[in-house]
């Protein structure tokens, strides 16, 4: 009987870990997914082909052809994605460490020096090759600093709390958006703080493009969400059709009332059909993250229905570049900047946007054998690279 028991007991363990594992490769594949997207958006720029299809404080926008401007609804997809997926892998080690033993302490160390690592590299290679002796605030920044915030929240906070007061944030900023949108929306200059922390500004130095108190409550809403990993309902792919159903309802919702702190209102920042998806992204509006996040659940559904062919099929190259985020994302700013000064000495003729994609392409060539090379790196000496 107890010989039973003990087969029973193993078995479940292993079903667990088989579970655990598909958990894993789920959220990987969402986060490759967002890197993937991000790579395109950046290999555009680096080339001069605009995608936008965002509003900037609520300035109008001309949108071109429908080529440029839905690759860059699919490339809005990649920053809320990469905050929220921040905050749930910070929920998933915190949880690893607690079953291994470790005091509190240690996951707030990690938390503390993986921020400052962050920042180090956003403000020197990162901002080196992205645009040159130009200091500048980008994604990396304002993810340090939301990190540096939660490290402090868990101290007193339980992840519920954190949640809530998430969502507390998220709302708050959104009125104090309402209240500075005459200035924002007439290119008022922006102080450095304010910028930082509620708005953006391109006229500061350094010029500041994710407010932390903007974008940061993604990343304490995904640890919060996180936090729950383990149970059932967020290893099933109809929960996350669910959530991405409601949130798409709830982006209809606030572009119908006009947005709720959404500076790129419909009817402000242009008026053709293809407008009610325009949203602002600085700073961040909730019909922007809406939108994009619904879209996300509906990617991670897939992922979690479909998770064989991520872990060992044709698509295992995608859940890896989420495993070496870091250093995927460091990586790629230097390869398409090199990648851009190739291309500027060739006579670039036709759509601009054939050419982003050409750089696109060219530089996941390099990447993602890069990045299977680094993943066997970071199991050879784990201790040297965990912070990257």
């Amino acid at each position: 009987m107890r010989t039973v028991s003990i087969t029973t007991e193993a078995r479940s363990t292993v079903v667990d870990q088989h579970a655990s594992s598909e958990r894993i490769v789920a959220i990987d594949t969402l986060r490759g997914v967002a890197l993937i997207l991000m790579a395109l958006d950046h290999s555009a720029f680096f080339i001069g082909a605009g995608l936008q299809a965002e509003s900037y404080g609520g300035q109008a926008v001309t949108l071109q052809s429908p080529v440029y401007w839905l690759s860059g609804l699919l490339t809005n997809l990649a920053s809320p994605i990469f905050f929220f997926l921040g905050g749930y892998s910070l929920a998933l080690y915190a949880a690893a460490q607690h079953r291994r033993g470790r005091p509190e302490q240690d996951t707030t160390r990690f938390i503390l020096i993986r921020a400052l690592v962050i920042l180090i590299l956003d403000l020197t290679i990162c901002t080196w090759f992205w645009r040159g002796a130009t200091p500048y605030v980008h994604v990396l920044t304002s993810i340090a600093a939301a990190m540096i915030v939660l490290a402090g929240l868990r101290q007193f906070l339980t992840a519920q709390q954190i949640g809530i007061a998430a969502v507390i944030t998220l709302l708050l900023h959104q009125l104090w958006i309402g209240v500075l949108a005459p200035e924002l929306m007439n290119n008022t200059p922006q102080p450095f703080w304010q910028a930082f922390w509620l708005t953006y500004s391109y006229e500061t130095q350094p010029a500041i493009g994710f407010a932390v108190l903007g974008w940061g409550p993604l990343l304490w809403l995904g640890y919060a969400v996180g936090h729950h990993h383990h149970q059932t309902s967020l290893q099933q792919p109809q929960h996350w059709l669910q959530i991405g159903a409601g949130l798409l309802i709830g982006w209809c919702i606030l572009r119908i009332i006009g947005g709720f702190g959404d500076l790129g209102s419909f009817g402000t920042i242009g008026n053709t059909p293809a407008h009610i998806l325009v949203m602002s992204k600085a700073p961040p509006s909730l019909s922007y993250f809406a939108f994009n996040l619904g879209i996300a659940a509906f990617i991670l559904a897939a992922a979690y229905a479909r998770s064989n062919i991520f872990s060992s099929g044709s698509l295992r190259w995608l859940p890896m570049v989420g495993q070496v985020s870091l250093f995927f994302y460091v990586t790629h700013i230097i390869i398409y900047h090199l990648i851009a000064l190739v291309m500027s000495q060739l006579p670039l003729a036709g759509p601009r946007i054939l050419w982003g994609y050409l750089a696109w392409v060219s530089g996941l060539i390099i990447l993602i054998p890069l990045g299977f090379w680094y993943r066997q790196q970071r199991k050879r000496y784990p201790q040297v690279l965990r912070y990257l």
